[in-house]
């Protein structure tokens, strides 16, 4: 069978905060912008020698930062709002919350059962709609980047021969 053109639906794109039993499905975001996430800094680091003797560096760092474009009439930014201010009040371990961000038209997957508001939006007002960008913050963040096409079979075979991931029928053409 022929590989069928891929699909990405913007609007199934889910972000999902958790917070002990509380869950909001984030909303409202901007017309070009929803998500964009970052790792701040890469997992391996080359180093050489004067000899030109190299090695890498594993570095266990999976921390990453999280910018969500909402528009300013969002009902996610009075959430995100008490969120963070319920942080600054207790300023401790207790203004964690759980991030998941999902490709629902894909595979990409990222989730933190550590995550926080870092960096309040700028707040402007104009003729138009103005979008609030929240920096958020998250530790030990797990991270699979998948697509959104189906594999072929010659493709599935090579995938699954790279480790334990296995192709989910739905994603085979």
């Amino acid at each position: 069978m022929a590989n069928l053109p891929s699909t990405y639906a913007p609007n199934d794109v889910s972000v999902v905060i958790t917070k002990d039993s509380l869950v909001h499905i984030v909303g409202g975001f901007s017309e070009d912008s929803i998500v964009s996430i970052t790792q701040n800094s890469a997992r391996f680091e080359k180093y050489t020698g004067a000899d030109n003797t190299s090695t890498r560096i594993y570095k266990a760092d999976t921390s990453a930062s999280v910018t969500l474009s909402l528009q300013q009439t969002s009902v996610s930014n009075d959430f995100l709002s008490q969120l963070h201010l319920n942080d600054l009040e207790t300023k401790d371990s207790t203004g964690y919350f759980q991030l998941t961000i999902k490709d629902n038209s894909g595979r990409t997957l990222v989730n933190t059962s550590s995550a926080f508001i870092a960096i309040l939006p700028d707040i402007n007002y104009s003729n138009g709609m103005e979008i609030r960008e929240w920096g958020l913050d998250m530790f030990d963040t797990n991270t699979y980047i998948g697509g959104n096409s189906k594999f072929t079979a010659a493709e599935v075979t090579t995938y699954e021969a790279l480790g334990s991931r296995t192709v989910a029928p739905e994603w085979i053409d």
